[in-house]
């Protein structure tokens, strides 16, 4: 992996008295070696992340909107980093600009103003950061605060033991559908093991997901209706989605071999590439671009399954469409430099795969 700068930093962790997280003396004197920082990690910091903490979406159109999508997967991040107050400050984020009253999330921000919904993959995600970042950092207050976000977040998102989409902030009114690729298992398996959901709910979204009936062309559904009771399929296929269904099945130990095969097939029949959508009928691409996120997820996937071989083929690929040129702007990007076209999710799943595959020994 290429990198940006080799630093190693030892330092005292010093947090204000008042800070709601606030540890003991004893935890703040442990030295903590911060790991080397990646070149995306460097054009998140310096061009996505605001000076308020606050992740832009993009560079262009949506430059003052903020997603609670990049608080998660930020979140997710730095703690597999071990970036204790990076990870510190975007609670703060979390804290003062999308939390409600209610501890509920709002799923967007333009400007400040908070969305009306939730999304449910997101709230999931987070909570799940925050659990983990409490046992990580041995810091109980991040475990108090993803429990009280798990209790509000369980207390209106069940329908039928199913965790739908999203829910209105306000009146509180439910989603009837339930999208397959939301359903995050470590989360599942924190509220559970933390008792904020029976083994009930527990079972009834695992199955949810791991006996989703596959098309007559092997792809996952996009979503479960409640009311139909049915799982319903797209005619033109995000990869973006089979591959969170695919990487979500994998860790609960579900059977991901046909989307696998499909992978494999279609990257060797590309030349080497994966692209956004295909159609469900004739497996042929229906854009003819390529996302870094994609090959983000498809690298995550094939790690979780063991396939070392495959994720370095993706990985080789993503960093192609990386901004590589030091003497350029934006440099260590996934940007196109002419448009500035970009977007906080297209950076940030693809950390999270740069440090998997650190951490795979490439």
């Amino acid at each position: 992996m290429r990198i940006l700068t080799m630093l190693l930093l030892f330092s005292t962790l010093i947090l204000s008295s008042c800070s709601s997280f606030e540890q003991s003396d004893k935890q703040l004197k442990v030295l903590q070696a911060e790991v080397p920082r990646v070149e995306t990690e460097a054009f998140t910091q310096k061009y996505l992340i605001q000076k308020d903490g606050r992740i832009r979406t993009n560079l262009t159109d949506r430059s003052d909107n903020y997603l609670s999508e990049s608080v998660g997967l930020w979140m997710q991040y730095l703690v597999e980093r071990d970036s204790y107050n990076q990870f510190h400050n975007q609670v703060e984020v979390l804290r003062s600009y999308f939390l409600t009253n209610d501890n509920l999330i709002a799923w967007e921000l333009n400007g400040e103003e908070k969305a009306a919904a939730n999304a449910a993959i997101d709230d999931l995600r987070i909570v799940d950061a925050l659990f983990n970042a409490g046992v990580r950092w041995k810091n109980p207050a991040y475990t108090k605060l993803a429990q009280q976000l798990g209790e509000s977040f369980v207390s209106v998102q069940l329908k039928d033991n199913l965790m739908v989409d999203y829910v209105d902030l306000k009146s509180k009114k439910q989603s009837n559908e339930v999208t397959i690729s939301y359903i995050i298992p470590s989360g599942f398996d924190h509220l559970q093991s933390k008792g904020l959901i029976s083994s009930d709910v527990y079972k009834a979204n695992r199955n949810l997901l791991l006996k989703a009936p596959l098309s007559k062309n092997g792809f996952y559904p996009k979503y479960y209706d409640l009311e139909k009771s049915t799982y319903f399929y797209d005619e033109e296929i995000n990869l973006i989605d089979q591959l969170y269904v695919g990487y979500h099945s994998s860790q609960w130990k579900g059977n991901t071999d046909k989307l696998m095969k499909f992978l494999k097939m279609d990257f060797a029949k590309n030349g080497g590439k994966l692209f956004g959508r295909y159609d469900a009928e004739t497996f042929r691409p229906t854009v003819d671009y390529e996302a870094p996120s994609v090959y983000a997820l498809a690298i995550l996937f094939s790690l979780e399954r063991g396939d070392k071989k495959f994720a370095q083929q993706l990985y080789n690929r993503m960093l192609i469409l990386q901004q590589s040129n030091k003497k350029q702007e934006y440099y260590g990007g996934y940007i196109d430099v002419e448009t500035l076209e970009t977007h906080a999710f297209d950076n940030l799943l693809p950390l999270i795969a740069e440090r998997k595959i650190e951490w795979s020994g490439f």
